[in-house]
């Protein structure tokens, strides 16, 4: 749970609820993002999909029963970007050290072919 005065690091990501515009008290928005925080992104998917309330429309969150719901549905698509970055990411270091791997295996293979060459040749 947050501090009040809280500044989080710069190398630290976490959604910027600050800049949100569902409400104009910044100590709200940080209760409504630490109450999705401990609810769960998973839980809080499950709680949207079951109210067809608008964007302007309140949700019972967690302890909070009056969250509005674009900002859980904005706190929601910070963190299903975040993931996404987070596994393009994995994805292209998954490429780059399959890559090393081929190049490494070719050439254990290309040594190994000269290296028989150069037996059979001076055998004869």
């Amino acid at each position: 749970m947050l501090t009040p005065g809280y500044v989080a690091p710069m190398t630290e990501k976490r959604f910027p609820y600050e800049q949100c515009q569902w409400s104009a008290n910044v100590a709200e928005k940080r209760r409504w993002y630490e109450a999705l925080e401990r609810t769960g992104v998973e839980n809080v998917r499950a709680s949207l999909a079951q109210t067809d309330a608008g964007s302007r429309g309140s949700v019972s969150i967690g302890i909070e029963n009056n969250l509005t719901k674009g900002f859980a549905q904005e706190w929601l698509a910070w963190h299903d970007r975040q993931k996404s970055e987070r596994e393009a990411e994995f994805r292209g270091s998954q490429i780059f050290w399959t890559r090393w791997a081929a190049l490494a295996a070719s050439v254990a293979a290309l040594a190994g072919a000269i290296g028989w060459f150069l037996t059979v040749w001076r055998k004869w």
